[in-house]
């Protein structure tokens, strides 16, 4: 029965709010510490109040054999004033028998009943004993003395503890009762200090629930210490900024690839109706139509696919499988490849280090890939481009220079961008869609690279990528 109630004690806990549980917890804590600071002061008193009573019947002792020894032959054991030195304030009652019990003297008011040990055993009882009565409690000693006139006496020196208990039952209930009121006082202030505390909890649920899709601009209003609820605060603000500049990136993504795909759509739906009405008939109007939308639908795919591979580089999900090669016989294959594709151009390939690196094969081909043909596509007929390696201390540098066109100055910053394109209409008639150079930085940053560009209008452009080398 009792688990049962513990185990539902324990459930009800479990399921309340955090400031009751802080509150039970501390007012569960600060009971322990009262319990064990109250039954160490009890235990203190009570040790302190029976060692100062076991010392005064030893004062007693002193003083009653004292006056024994000074008198000596005309000691009178009978006298009633031999009691007279004993402080009557201590409740402190003595008295003398003989060794068969019999009550030779006492003090007033001894009513108590103290046995007389037997011979020999009496030595035992040299310290001080104590017993309880009727919930009294006593302290005693008895003390043999050989008496020439009496033989051997025994003092019996018993203290009643009556008014040292009486402080200590109305210590405890003083201390119970200021227990009582503390816990009282600290369940009130312990729940009134955590619903304080958790504040700023309440304000961080409540701005959580007013963010949403069309609300990303709402914040966590800073305030009070460095403590560990601001730091929260400053974390859920970070990621509030993260999730708004991915959502804007990716509106904007949705934004820029609808437009991008709008052209094309309409340029194939437009020959389509074109055939549909009379093109099919004419045949210079059939093979124009059909170039058209073959030349349309590749674009759209070549646009879809790199959208594709933007969306996985955002997500997290495109896969990058580095081994080590030579960087020197890649650029030799890809500047074979692009000498074939572009045979009006001198493409050359200055300086060739050798040297491995540890990457993704096929996607630093993909890079190179891009920034050559985006030089062949803006350099004139018989213009130059260099593509050329070398290592500097730990650095590799890959460089694409051309003598093209160039890129206009204040432009340079944004052709990283997505869908970015400096000249639109000549890069619409090159079939350029604004994602390549995305690509390629995209490349450079997974393999904690960087990339630089030079250019000047009408007279070239040289982009360097640099790769940090293992060392």
């Amino acid at each position: 029965m009792s688990l049962r109630i513990i185990d539902k004690g324990l459930k009800v806990i479990k399921a309340a709010k955090i400031s009751i549980k802080l509150t039970v917890l501390y007012t569960f804590m600060f009971c322990l510490v009262l319990l064990l600071s109250n039954a160490s002061i009890l235990y203190g008193v009570k040790f302190y109040i029976y060692n100062q009573a076991n010392k005064q019947i030893e004062d007693t002792q002193f003083l009653i054999l004292n006056e024994f020894e000074l008198k000596g032959e005309s000691l009178d054991i009978l006298d009633k004033d031999i009691f007279s030195e004993v402080p009557a304030n201590k409740n402190i009652y003595i008295r003398i028998t003989n060794k068969t019990g019999e009550v030779i003297n006492s003090s007033q008011k001894f009513a108590y009943e103290i046995k007389i040990p037997d011979k020999g055993v009496v030595k035992q009882e040299e310290s001080e004993r104590h017993f309880e009565d009727k919930e009294r409690h006593f302290v005693y000693k008895n003390v043999e003395f050989n008496s020439k006139k009496y033989g051997d006496i025994y003092i019996q020196i018993i203290k009643d503890m009556y008014s040292e208990y009486n402080f200590l039952k109305i210590l405890f209930v003083v201390m119970a009762v200021a227990d009582f009121i503390g816990v009282i006082v600290s369940i009130g202030f312990g729940y009134l200090a955590s619903k304080r505390m958790l504040r700023p909890i309440d304000h961080i649920t409540k701005t959580a629930e007013n963010i949403s899709i069309n609300n990303l601009k709402e914040r966590i209003e800073l305030k009070g210490a460095d403590d560990e609820l601001e730091r929260l605060s400053k974390t859920f603000n970070k990621m509030i900024d993260r999730l708004q500049n991915s959502f804007e990136s990716q509106t904007q993504f949705v934004s820029d690839a609808s437009h991008e795909l709008r052209t094309p759509i309409a340029v194939i739906q437009g020959y389509a109706n074109l055939l549909d009405r009379w093109g099919k008939d004419d045949k210079n109007a059939l093979e124009k139509s059909i170039h058209a939308i073959k030349l349309e639908t590749a674009n759209m795919a070549a646009l879809v696919e790199r959208l594709l591979f933007l969306a996985k580089g955002d997500s997290g999900t495109q896969k990058i499988n580095k081994k080590v090669f030579r960087v020197n016989e890649l650029i030799s294959e890809v500047v074979d490849e692009s000498r074939m594709i572009a045979q009006n151009c001198f493409i050359t390939n200055s300086k060739n280090d050798i040297v491995e690196i540890c990457a993704d094969y096929d996607m630093l081909k993909q890079m190179l890939r891009i920034f050559i043909d985006n030089s062949i596509k803006f350099t004139s007929e018989h213009g130059n481009i260099d593509i050329k390696s070398e290592v500097q201390d730990t650095a590799l540098k890959i460089s694409v220079i051309d003598n093209g066109i160039g890129i206009p100055q204040d432009e340079i910053e944004n052709i990283f961008n997505r869908f970015y394109i400096v000249d639109k209409s000549r890069s619409k008639e090159k079939g350029g869609t604004g994602l390549g150079l995305s690509i390629a930085k995209w490349i450079v940053e997974m393999h904690q690279g960087t990339v630089e560009v030079e250019s000047k209008e009408n007279e070239g452009t040289k982009i360097v990528v640099t790769f940090q080398l293992d060392t």
